[in-house]
């Protein structure tokens, strides 16, 4: 019998302490999308990533040149296997070095995004911050995943959702 009403009382206790919890959600790509700047950062980072591009397109353009220039030699047969050997040794030193430009290309372009975007993440958090405060919130659940997955799977209609409060605190000023 004892351990029959410590089990309910386990089980009962995190209900009622969860059922009065007051917690919030919002979806930060929405607010996100919502602000000004947002577009200007895009834009920042396209062409950002267009400059980065051309430049690998360019050095990738030079050395398919080279190839090319190579295989037509050695089926000419214009080549020493001395000089086969050479060529073919820088070809390959060319190719490990577009490789590992295309790899800090992409750190680059990964390191402006978190440049660009950090000021606008963290105007968004202290906003945040602010709204749940001023609600009594508890917690705020991110509604949704970068990748569209939901994070919260059920939230019932009477969850508040301060998406709307965050985009008007952040673009009323």
């Amino acid at each position: 019998m004892k351990q029959t009403i410590l089990t309910i009382l386990f089980i009962l206790l995190p209900l009622t302490v969860f059922g009065q919890l007051k917690v919030g959600t919002m979806n930060p790509d929405t607010v996100i999308d919502a602000l000004p700047e947002t577009a200007q950062v895009e834009s920042q980072i396209q062409q950002f990533i267009q400059q980065r591009q051309a430049e690998f397109q360019d050095r990738y353009q030079v050395w398919i040149e080279d190839l090319t220039e190579y295989s037509e030699l050695v089926e000419a047969g214009q080549l020493s296997e001395e000089e086969q050997a050479r060529r073919e040794g820088q070809l390959q030193e060319r190719q490990e070095e577009l490789n590992n430009m295309e790899n800090r290309i992409q750190r680059q372009i990964q390191q402006r995004q978190n440049e660009l975007f950090s000021p606008l993440l963290n105007r968004v958090d202290a906003a945040m911050s602010e709204v749940a405060e001023e609600l009594g919130l508890e917690f705020v659940i991110n509604k949704t995943a970068s990748t569209g997955d939901p994070i919260v799977y059920y939230s019932s209609q009477r969850g508040v959702d301060i998406t709307e409060r965050v985009i008007q605190k952040l673009t009323q000023n």
